[in-house]
């Protein structure tokens, strides 16, 4: 864990495609069983640059991305945890059901990756 805090503002890449509940169960519970703590992993981008970034590399096999930000994930009550190496971070769901719900109506929106690479993707 990374000792950081983003700023409220930052933007956060919570997936690669749709937020879909079972999806997100479904990650939250292999986080569980491979570190014993529930939530799923995402990537910050403070800066529009970065948010490039993300979508030319890590992110570069997914069509949509959806985004939201660090207070938006905090509002709703989720703790965002520095984990691993930057850009990474990870949304803690100890409450499977009950966060997963709240991570859902977090403001977000999808957006068009230009950096998508078909052939990545399948």
């Amino acid at each position: 864990m990374r000792l950081e805090r983003l700023p409220d503002e930052s933007l956060i890449v919570v997936r690669g495609g749709a937020l879909e509940a079972e999806a997100i169960r479904a990650d939250a519970e292999r986080t569980f069983r491979r570190f014993g703590e529930r939530g799923i992993s995402v990537f910050a981008a403070t800066t529009a640059d970065e948010l490039a970034a993300l979508g030319q590399t890590l992110l570069r096999r997914y069509e949509v991305l959806t985004v939201t930000t660090a207070g938006s994930i905090r509002r709703a009550g989720l703790e965002l945890r520095a984990t691993f190496r930057r850009p990474h971070y990870t949304v803690m769901l100890p409450d499977s059901i009950a966060d997963t719900d709240r991570l859902l109506r977090c403001e977000n929106e999808q957006r068009m990756n230009p950096y998508f690479r078909r052939e990545e993707a399948d």
